[in-house]
């Protein structure tokens, strides 16, 4: 089990990613169980998911 940043999970498995996520996205920290290896494209896309939900809260844009 490892704690990472953001940024570099999104650069190790799907770096076109990257460009989108704004600064406090890419600095947040993911707790990583396992293999960095093990993770897929789909086990990142989950994560950045999540973390912009909770970078955004519950704001709604019109």
């Amino acid at each position: 089990m490892q704690t990472l940043r953001l940024s570099q999970l999104v650069l190790a498995v799907s770096p076109e990613l990257y460009e989108l996520l704004t600064e406090a996205e890419l600095d947040a920290s993911v707790l990583v169980h396992g293999e960095l290896s093990n993770i897929n494209r789909d086990d990142i896309s989950r994560i950045v998911a999540q973390t912009i939900a909770y970078h955004h809260g519950d704001k709604w844009y019109h």
